[in-house]
């Protein structure tokens, strides 16, 4: 993708990775978002991984914005500056982020063209929504305040578009790249401050069109690590250490992260268990982390610390515990973090201190020795415990429990994020619909005796 904005990052003094963003043009750094990123570390408290995302989010905006500047300059309508133009740029966002240059939004089509942009997933392109409808409140507030700060002190540095377009309109001399600069200060400044003028800006959402597409249902395994693929997983692990990560996230579902902070106390071997306790609640245990470190110590939150761990994957993870603690012990770890790394230029080191890229580095070449069409993360490991809990699990009824007793399982807070998970089986509901299909045909039911038959079983 054709880029106009490049992003650094360094480390904010919260121990988080912070990205700010220069215009490649101008070396200029853009205001506003590294003041965002920066209130998002300070009082949000959000996992590095979801920082991340941010960044990224950000980044794909602020490209596009300097891609309208473009444009407009290559179209020779740069004089033509509002504060609704920015608003109908805005409108644009969620139709080139979907469509790209198969919009038949004309200006989405064409910023795709510039970028090279092919587009992304609708559920990408909620996210990205959602940052940037996050950013906008965000400059908002901000720019009230410092509204506030500068009348009180009867300065004001506010430009407004109108008044930077009335420059390139008296300016004729400038070149195109300054003409760009100009524009691309004008547009982004409208986008962050609001402009002097604050014309209201609506919140962006979705295009209509897009209204039902995530009632469309999906393949059930689409996130989900193949059922019928997990035991082969763990027999080609090459460490005792992977066996028993991977055994662990098939089983319990804990998160990534979850696991590589879990420390050699959680693990409960007599009562062959699991436990899960949240930064907060033993501060002091980790009194041997700088806070760089201890910022890496990412809980998305649970609601109970207890886990249920499916039997044979529990199985397996207790019977390859102590040789794994053979290898770990080889290591010469300095922690007590159940996980390590195994690799010689940080042999020995508490494994969540690496990226998620190193940690699925070996379990994406497990899965190359497979041969598998595609390849997982782990977190597809918490999906095959959502949906084999959801779909197999042995009940006094058949298999399969309910979305509550699933979500209890997972320690989610809420049934819908379970629901992302616990995807049904689509063969044994279609399998389910033939045997009601085969009851009504046995016993002489005619279809429209249906609603006969659900008040006859009082269902």
């Amino acid at each position: 993708m054709k880029e106009f904005v490049r992003k650094q990052t360094f480390r904010h003094f919260t121990g988080y990775k912070i990205a700010t963003f220069f215009n490649i043009e101008t070396g200029h750094e853009i205001f506003g978002p590294r003041q965002f990123l920066e209130f998002l570390a300070e009082s949000e408290g959000m996992p590095q991984n979801s920082l991340d995302a941010a960044h990224n989010d950000l980044f794909n905006f602020l490209n596009f914005m300097s891609a309208c500047s473009h444009l407009r300059i290559e179209n020779n309508t740069w004089h033509k500056g509002s504060g609704a133009y920015l608003n109908r740029i805005l409108h644009v966002y969620p139709y080139f982020l979907a469509e790209a240059d198969s919009s038949p939004n004309q200006i989405a089509s064409d910023i795709a063209k510039i970028l090279k942009f092919k587009g992304v997933s609708e559920a990408t392109t909620r996210r990205y929504i959602s940052t940037l409808n996050q950013f906008l409140k965000f400059s908002d507030q901000e720019w009230l305040s410092q509204r506030e700060m500068l009348e009180y002190y009867d300065v004001d540095v506010f430009v407004s578009e109108q008044a930077l377009m009335g420059e390139l309109t008296q300016r004729t001399s400038l070149s195109k790249s300054e003409k760009k600069a100009l524009l691309n200060q004008s547009m982004l400044a409208g986008v962050i401050s609001g402009g002097p003028e604050r014309i209201k800006r609506p919140k962006i959402r979705m295009p209509n069109r897009f209204k039902y597409a995530s009632k469309i249902e999906k393949p059930w395994y689409s996130k989900s690590f193949p059922v019928n693929k997990v035991m082969d997983l763990i027999s080609q692990a090459k460490s005792y250490r992977d066996i028993c990560l991977y055994s662990l996230l098939a089983g319990t579902g804990v998160r990534t992260h979850e696991a590589m902070q879990l420390r050699l106390e959680d693990i409960l071997v007599n009562e062959e268990s699991v436990q899960i306790l949240p930064y907060s609640q033993r501060i002091k245990v980790y009194s041997d982390l700088d806070e760089v470190d201890v910022t890496k110590l990412a809980f998305k939150g649970r609601s109970h610390s207890d886990t249920y761990f499916i039997p044979v994957f529990r199985e397996i993870f207790f019977d390859n515990l102590y040789n794994y603690l053979d290898e770990r012990e080889k290591t010469n770890p300095d922690h007590d973090f159940v996980f390590v790394a195994l690799s010689n230029n940080s042999l020995g080191t508490a494994w969540f201190k690496g990226d998620s890229t190193s940690h699925n580095r070996t379990f994406k070449s497990t899965q190359e020795r497979m041969g598998l069409d595609r390849l997982y993360t782990l977190h597809s490991l918490r999906h095959f415990f959502g949906t084999w809990m959801r779909n197999y699990e042995p009940n006094e009824a058949g298999f399969g429990l309910s979305l509550s007793a699933v979500k209890r399982a997972m320690g989610h807070k809420d049934e819908k994020t379970t629901e992302r998970y616990s995807i049904p089986d689509k063969a044994i509901e279609l399998k389910k619909m033939a045997d009601v299909e085969q009851f009504l045909v046995k016993y002489g039911y005619d279809r429209t005796q249906v609603m006969q038959l659900v008040e006859h079983w009082g269902i």
